[in-house]
């Protein structure tokens, strides 16, 4: 009975948002309203309306301070709704498709990324935002190892959710 309705603090686009200067805890995030993107978007580059971010061991270290040097906003992993693109942008899909990939920053409402490294998908944003960073990975280091077919791989368990992919690929 004592708990009332607020009105919400910010409306319309938003992002989460680590103070500069504030590293370190999880309680230094903070939610901002978001500027709208300045000029055009870039030649190559999609905006997408974010629905669902993956995050990785790397965006926890960045924002407890513990990851070396400055690794920039968290987040890269994002799916949603592509609502723009930039001028010659090569896209597999139309505006309005639902999309997967990499983005800058993607903890926001609205992102910006490279056209190359989004691909079209089903509406499953959960699952699939999950995705980019860790398959990738993987694809790269056993194609640069030279793992072929029918090998046998050690995986320590300190490599995470790219050792989980890792582990099943030959699945």
């Amino acid at each position: 009975p004592r708990l009332a309705s607020l009105p919400p603090l910010i409306t319309g686009p938003m992002h989460l948002h680590i103070k500069p200067t504030s590293r370190g805890a999880i309680g230094n995030l903070v939610l901002r309203q978001l500027r709208g993107p300045e000029g055009e978007l870039p030649a190559c580059n999609a905006q997408i309306q974010v629905a669902a971010v993956g995050l990785n061991f790397r965006d926890v270290l960045n924002v407890l301070g513990a990851y070396p040097g400055d690794p920039g906003p968290p987040g890269a992993d994002c799916a949603g709704a592509l609502i723009a693109a930039g001028a010659g942008a090569t896209l597999r899909c139309s505006v309005g498709a639902c999309v997967v990939g990499l983005a800058t920053a993607p903890l926001a409402s609205v992102a910006r990324g490279d056209c190359r490294l989004l691909v079209p998908m089903e509406a499953a944003f959960t699952e699939a935002c999950t995705l980019p960073i860790t398959w990738s990975t993987v694809h790269v280091a056993l194609g640069l190892a030279g793992v072929r077919h029918c090998e046998r791989l050690l995986l320590h368990a300190a490599t995470g959710g790219v050792g989980l992919v890792a582990g099943g690929a030959g699945d």
